[in-house]
């Protein structure tokens, strides 16, 4: 009897040593953790003051992808796509902030994490050479923050991008056909102006459309 009592007292004594030995551990484990993104967090403060923003931008970004179910994981994700904006690296911005949005849909800055990408994308798209699927993804971007968060000043300020990028869109539409009607290639040019009308009613573009579909016909 005494022998079963001297090992149950034993495995009792053991199991406390093993709870106490893990409790340390994930002391130890999470002061770690709380250093490494402390240092994380200063260096990045450093890169900041000294204007290396894009540097400042990875490091935060770091923040989220060693430790990304720590408190601090969804702010330094924000500010890394902050960042990588002022940097303009754009794409980079955009899909930093699309993380964001993905794993943290309930943060307080979910409103600006959706603007801040949607006037990355508008900043990478170029009034020339950018590709098509670029500016729909821009457009994309900018009616989701109209629609998601309407009457705030992220919404009037995305408006105001939406226009300005149908109007870099019926502009290009107009460029072609003109370049199509020189040619006298007049489908290919028609097309394209009323492409202009159709799509593109509110642009400043469309009077010079109508005159030159006038001109097709003549």
């Amino acid at each position: 009897m005494k022998s079963i009592l001297s090992l149950f007292v034993g495995l009792l004594a053991l199991f406390a040593l093993t709870a106490c030995e893990d409790r340390v551990d994930r002391v130890v484990r999470l002061q770690t953790e709380a250093d490494t993104i402390d240092e994380l967090a200063e260096e990045a403060q450093r890169s900041i003051n000294g204007m290396r923003y894009i540097e400042a931008a990875r490091l935060l970004d770091e923040i989220d992808r060693q430790f990304p179910t720590s408190v601090e994981a969804p702010r330094a994700l924000i500010l890394s796509g902050r960042y990588f904006f002022e940097g303009q690296e754009y794409e980079q911005a955009v899909a930093v902030l699309s993380r964001f949005i993905r794993d943290h849909g309930g943060h307080p800055d979910i409103a600006y994490g959706y603007y801040l990408r949607a006037v990355s994308a508008y900043r990478s798209v170029s009034e020339v050479d950018k590709d098509e699927g670029d500016t729909r993804q821009a457009e994309t971007f900018l009616l989701e923050v109209i629609n998601k968060f309407s009457g705030t000043d992220y919404a009037l300020d995305a408006s105001v991008k939406l226009n300005a990028i149908k109007n870099q869109r019926a502009a290009k539409e107009l460029v072609t056909g003109k370049f199509y009607h020189h040619r006298k290639e007049f489908l290919a040019a028609l097309t394209r102006y009323q492409n202009v009308v159709s799509e593109f009613p509110d642009s400043t573009y469309v009077e010079e459309a109508l005159y030159r579909i006038i001109e097709v016909y003549v």
